[in-house]
């Protein structure tokens, strides 16, 4: 997943330089390496899925619930119009 070696001087294409660079100046200002980095915005990710995923069975609950009363209207109502 992260190959990095920021100790590695081989002299980089002109591809690499940029991101290259961009990668020591990001490990230099926040102490950490690229890797970690990764890993802590992929855990804020997975937890705003899981709030959301939250959400939708909260969501999805009470649907159930609407439908289980509008199921037994339904039944009332035809049990109504077939006794009538």
């Amino acid at each position: 997943m992260c190959n990095y070696q920021p100790w590695e001087d081989d002299s980089p294409s002109s591809e690499e330089h940029e991101p290259r660079t961009r990668n020591v100046t990001n490990t230099v200002a926040t102490g950490w390496h690229p890797c970690e980095t990764r890993i802590a915005m992929l855990e804020a990710r997975i937890a705003r899925v899981e709030v959301r995923l939250d959400g939708l069975e909260a969501r999805i609950f009470y649907q159930q619930k609407a439908l289980r009363i509008i199921s037994l209207l339904f039944l009332v109502t035809l049990a109504y119009a077939i006794w009538k």
